[in-house]
């Protein structure tokens, strides 16, 4: 496929059209080297032959990537763009427990990972009966499948019969399991359907024409990352791809790189709050237009730190993975309606309402619903739990998430699930964690909760109950760590445990919150200074409780 030279062509749109049309176009920077969109193209094509052929899956197939932000990540999303196969990316923390559940769930036939991590994917992969040779390694693995061997004897000219693809994100949801989000196959062409999707997101965030440079630091096996990043190549803008965040190198890259946009949680601002005021002092960061942040609460005293440092260019949204984005504020309307997620976007329309489907009036906490957004449907084993995101025939879905509208229409999310938790952007299934606490021998029950932190939005707390004769202290809380470390991800075990007589059940097994509130996250909250608000407001819409006059305004 070229691009037309005429005069009144129409402009290349589109990874695959502008790489045809200026290969020479500098597209990824990553360790320390640029890639053009030329050479990147041929790389993609190369794949999109791999995926699309004997050693790959039919289309409408799916294939796993568990790697890094890297561009090997890059190049396989781009490739299943344009073969009509569907891509699950996969989080590198998880265990091999984890990664066999999503392997099997998503149907995966192909997996792709690096010598890293090839042990502990080459242990899921057999787990679920997926052949060795349909576990393909990057770079220069001593053992195993090499993929650089397979795309040797690949063309490099664009494949034939070249069909949209899709992602299948997956997100935690009500049954305490990761819910594939599985999105329709775009009818359009790849390239028209990464246009429109790409163009979009431009247009949200008010990102100008000019010369354009996206720093990808987040991880890319997140929507939030990965839309962004991904759009940035599809409007012919310049990627600098990073694996992990680093404080210092990230304010040093924005400026050597004159960085436009990035995506960034809460926790990275705090990061860079807490740098030592002679590198702050040296970070320039005029070119900065727009600082996309969302997966987490900030706290309000952490985003006008931010804001006094960088200047109005962080641009707030509220989302899910399911219906995608509902809300956007900017920096300058933020200020005037401090710890707001901004009102519905276009095309969304914004609903509060009670356990009985009662809409709300400003003011009142409630179930956040939304309509609009994304098609989608569950896949796996969510299929069944559709229903916890349906509501009446009106067109209306929540993720369960709870806030509340003020008189104006902006949002206030008062926590993200009254049960699921956030900590640096990241979802955690109390239900998960409980479930692996409570194998543990010496442990007759357990509870996990979220406690607001100024750090990480909520940190992960364990509230056990020990079996009668055992004994709390450091020694059990080392028993517990030892227990949980090969069966969660590090991110996912608890950072502090508590340990109680009962943890109150109520005779038909549920968890009486607001005895655990009152005794764990209350004390914890009331020494994290400005977290406190966020546990008050936690609080009240977890506990459901109190009258109107009993609900304090977030400040």
């Amino acid at each position: 496929m070229t691009a037309s030279t005429d005069a009144g062509a129409r402009e290349a749109r589109g990874f695959y059209e502008i790489a045809a049309a200026d290969p020479r176009r500098a597209a990824i920077h990553v360790d320390g080297a640029v890639v053009t969109y030329g050479d990147l193209l041929g790389r993609v094509n190369q794949w999109s032959h791999l995926l699309s052929g004997p050693r790959g899956v039919s289309r409408g197939g799916t294939i796993a990537v568990v790697l890094p932000n890297s561009l090997d990540f890059v190049v396989a999303q781009l490739a299943v763009e344009q073969t009509g196969l569907r891509m699950v990316p996969v989080n590198w923390h998880l265990t091999a427990a984890e990664i066999a559940y999503l392997l099997d769930d998503s149907g995966s036939g192909l997996v792709i990972t690096d010598p890293r991590h090839a042990h502990v994917v080459g242990e899921a992969a057999a787990e679920v009966g997926i052949a060795g040779d349909a576990l393909l390694l990057t770079g220069r693995p001593d053992t195993g499948i090499a993929l650089e061997a397979l795309l040797a004897e690949q063309p490099v000219a664009m494949p034939s019969g070249r069909h949209a693809g899709s992602m299948l994100f997956y997100s935690s949801g009500t049954s305490g399991r990761p819910k594939g989000v599985r999105r329709p196959f775009p009818t359009s062409t790849p390239d028209e359907a990464a246009d429109a999707r790409s163009r979009q997101r431009s247009a949200q965030f008010g990102m100008g024409e000019e010369h354009q440079v996206h720093l990808a630091v987040a991880p890319l096996y997140h929507p939030g990352p990965n839309l962004n990043a991904l759009s940035a190549l599809h409007l012919g803008q310049e990627l600098v791809l990073r694996p992990r965040f680093d404080p210092r190198e990230i304010l040093e890259l924005i400026d050597a790189h004159r960085v436009t946009s990035t995506f960034m949680v809460p926790v990275m601002f705090h990061r860079m709050l807490e740098l030592p005021e002679a590198d702050r002092a040296r970070f320039d960061g005029s070119s900065l237009e727009v600082v996309m942040h969302a997966g987490a609460p900030c706290p309000v005293e952490v985003k006008h730190k931010m804001i006094r440092w960088w200047g109005p260019v962080l641009t707030e949204y509220y989302g899910c993975t399911e219906f995608g984005m509902a809300t956007l504020v900017t920096s300058q309307v933020w200020l005037d309606k401090p710890g707001s997620v901004g009102r519905a976007a276009d095309g969304i329309s914004l609903q509060i309402r009670d356990d009985h489907g009662v809409s709300l009036p400003p003011g009142e906490i409630g179930t956040i619903w939304v309509r609009g957004g994304y098609e989608f449907a569950y896949s796996g084993a969510a299929v069944s739990a559709a229903s916890d995101q349906e509501g009446p025939a009106d067109g209306f879905r929540t993720a369960g998430d709870v806030g509340y509208l003020d008189e104006d229409g902006f949002l206030y999310v008062g926590d993200r699930r009254a049960d699921l938790i956030l900590s640096g952007g990241v979802n955690i299934y109390p239900a998960e964690v409980e479930a692996a606490l409570v194998t543990e021998p010496t442990v007759a029950d357990a509870v996990v909760v979220g406690v607001p932190d100024t750090e990480w939005g909520q940190r992960v707390v364990a509230v056990v109950e020990l079996k009668p004769g055992e004994e709390a202290g450091e020694e059990a809380v080392e028993r517990l760590r030892r227990h949980l470390a090969p069966r969660l991800a590090r991110f996912k075990s608890p950072r502090e445990y508590r340990f109680v007589d009962s943890v109150h059940r109520t005779s038909l097994g549920k968890v009486n919150r607001t005895r655990i509130l009152d005794e764990v996250l209350l004390p914890t909250t009331a020494k994290a200074g400005p977290a406190s608000d966020a546990a008050a407001l936690t609080r009240r819409v977890l506990c459901r409780g109190g009258s109107r006059t009993d609900r304090e305004e977030p400040r």
